[in-house]
């Protein structure tokens, strides 16, 4: 593919939230809707209490959402919020457990355009709109974040995470999983977004994750594993896998070219001459005994690995 033709392709696929932005107003100043919503700020607090664990759901729908460990607190969550509309924050508690809620309220009643007129109003305001959430690492969490419109930096590592589930949406998402001695599981499902993963050194991840239509980069810390298996849709994935460890690649792609390390054998008898699938591995991976394995069934985007 030739330089003007790379430069097309990421042009069709970009996103601009200020060229969306432009045909909402149109779009919104035809049907006579201005985005005039009250911008409030409010804080939500839970205590850890009696609590051994807990499950945390976290919804930011639009603007700049942030997750980070709280620090000589005994809150299970902390959390400031600038937003439009109605915010939701729900606890229920069990015998040593609690499950806790964060989001947005979805708004029903009165003016049938008033729902529309307030997703509306959040997006304009978008820069001003701030999810600055912070839990607590003194627990095992089981974390589930669904992200919208929001530019996401979620600082992870200093959790103690049973395990992760992320839906991403429009924005941007850079995350940083801990080491936790043992082996958690996270999965991750990319919107139209970048989705950036940073896996702490010395982590043990089994990974399940799609890439959307959004590209999507994993880094590996020294001494960290993975088992991952991941679906490529449109969007180019690259993992980065760190020096020394023994690892293999079984990938299975569309249109989109496969790419690994010179010091990668390939195992197959394929003769394709930019290749698309295949079975890839470093030389001392069968007798490994900590070792990377990637599966990738790809679409149209490429897979690129790097160690």
């Amino acid at each position: 593919m030739s330089d003007e033709q790379k430069k097309k392709t990421v042009t069709e696929w970009s996103f601009s939230f200020e060229k969306l932005n432009e045909s909402l107003s149109e779009l919104f100043s035809s049907l006579g809707a201005a985005a005039d919503a009250e911008v409030k700020t409010s804080s939500y607090q839970e205590p850890i209490a009696t609590a051994e664990s807990a499950r945390v759901t976290l919804n930011p729908t639009v603007g700049v959402a942030s997750v980070s460990a709280l620090v000589d607190s005994d809150s299970l969550i902390e959390a400031d919020v600038t937003y439009v509309g109605e915010i939701v924050f729900e606890v229920d508690e069990g015998d040593g457990f609690k499950e806790v809620l964060l989001g947005q309220r979805p708004l029903g009643g009165g003016e049938a355009l008033q729902p529309i007129k307030d997703v509306f109003s959040a997006f304009a305001k978008r820069k001003d709109l701030r999810w600055d959430m912070r839990l607590t690492p003194n627990i095992p969490l089981d974390l589930a974040i669904n992200s919208g419109m929001t530019a996401n930096d979620f600082d992870l590592s200093g959790l103690q995470l049973k395990g992760l589930r992320f839906n991403g949406g429009a924005g941007r998402t850079d995350i940083k999983l801990p080491t936790m001695g043992t082996l958690y599981r996270v999965t991750l499902s990319n919107g139209t977004g970048e989705l950036n993963v940073e896996i702490g050194a010395g982590a043990d991840v089994d990974l399940t994750a799609s890439s959307g239509a959004g590209k999507m980069r994993i880094a590996l810390g020294e001494g960290a594993l993975m088992h991952a298996r991941i679906s490529g849709g449109v969007g180019a994935c690259e993992i980065a896998l760190p020096p020394g460890i023994e690892a293999q690649v079984r990938a299975s792609s569309g249109l989109g070219k496969v790419h690994v390390p010179a010091h990668f054998a390939r195992q197959d008898a394929g003769k394709d001459f930019i290749a698309t699938s295949g079975v890839w591995q470093t030389p001392d991976y069968d007798s490994a005994e900590r070792r990377i394995t990637i599966k990738y069934d790809g679409g149209l985007g490429s897979l690129t690995i790097t160690q």
